[in-house]
């Protein structure tokens, strides 16, 4: 009898703590997907773009936007975008949606398997990564 209801216990709590994933808000499920994708976009665009970037005469090392030239500042980059589209979507009262969190999952997928093949021969052009076409209308402003 006691193992029954132990074992009823924890069904109950795997139960629980498999639902704690889908009652989460898609805000707050974006905001949980932030820093993931701003640490696999961050590390892709440097890795992919070092020794390109390492061609550029010192002269002109200036004119390298500070997101391109490490990790770090890529990431404050992004993390700033992020703050400025949350509250630009408070400001006009619009809700982070399913298809929002979707969107940045799918591309978070499609970056982590994109190769530095894709960064090649891009220079002056406007590219989307497949998988992250969705992401420009989710942009703030």
């Amino acid at each position: 009898m006691r193992i029954s209801i132990l074992l009823s216990l924890c069904a109950l709590c795997i139960l629980s703590l498999g639902d704690c994933k889908s009652s989460k808000s898609p805000e707050e499920r974006l905001m949980e997907l932030a820093p993931k994708f701003q640490k696999v976009m961050c590390s892709k665009t440097i890795e992919c773009t070092k020794d390109e970037l390492a061609k550029v005469p010192a002269q002109y090392r200036n004119m390298i936007p500070p997101f391109m030239q490490s990790e770090e500042n890529c990431e404050a980059y992004f993390k700033e975008n992020f703050e400025k589209a949350r509250k630009a979507r408070q400001e006009k009262k619009q809700e982070v949606t399913a298809d929002m969190v979707s969107s940045f999952e799918t591309c978070i997928a499609a970056v982590e398997k994109t190769t530095c093949d894709f960064y090649k021969g891009s220079q002056g052009k406007q590219r989307t990564i497949p998988g992250c076409e969705d992401m420009q209308k989710f942009s703030a402003n």
